[in-house]
């Protein structure tokens, strides 16, 4: 049945090119065991499946890589990223719902530069008020 089901998808779209998992991972430096974590997360999806099982994906898996990838690194949930790429690909905007969420994730950000800077201040004036032990220094 799934082989039937993959047969069907490489008929829809035979001028595009499919690729292997592991072409899609050395071309955009994503290893294989990320590419099937986002795939079994419900994050990506295969274009369908080679004779081999291999999972086949199509050209848009670039930029929803891209989108996963940029989201991860701003500390988005893996459920919410899983929204905007549904989102996405049914065509129905989720600008807003986006946009608020990078915005709390920039106010959190700016928080911890607040922290941060403040902790670094106390580093320093700890530092400009050290007095040496009178101990040995090592040789």
């Amino acid at each position: 049945m799934e082989s039937q089901v993959a047969a069907r998808q490489l008929a829809k779209a035979p001028t595009q090119e499919l690729e292997k998992i592991g072409a899609v991972s050395a071309r955009l430096g994503v290893s294989v065991k990320t590419i099937r974590f986002y795939c079994d997360q419900g994050l990506l999806h295969p274009s369908g499946r080679s004779e081999g099982r291999y999972r086949l994906f199509d050209a848009s898996v670039d930029g929803e890589l891209a989108l996963i990838r940029t989201l991860r690194a701003l500390d988005i949930p893996l459920a919410t990223i899983a929204a905007v790429l549904e989102a996405r690909r049914s065509g129905v905007c989720t600008c807003n719902n986006l946009q608020t969420t990078i915005r709390a994730k920039a106010g959190e950000i700016e928080q911890r530069i607040i922290d941060l800077k403040g902790l670094h201040h106390e580093l320093n004036g700890l530092l400009s008020r050290w007095q040496h032990c009178g101990g040995r220094t090592p040789a």
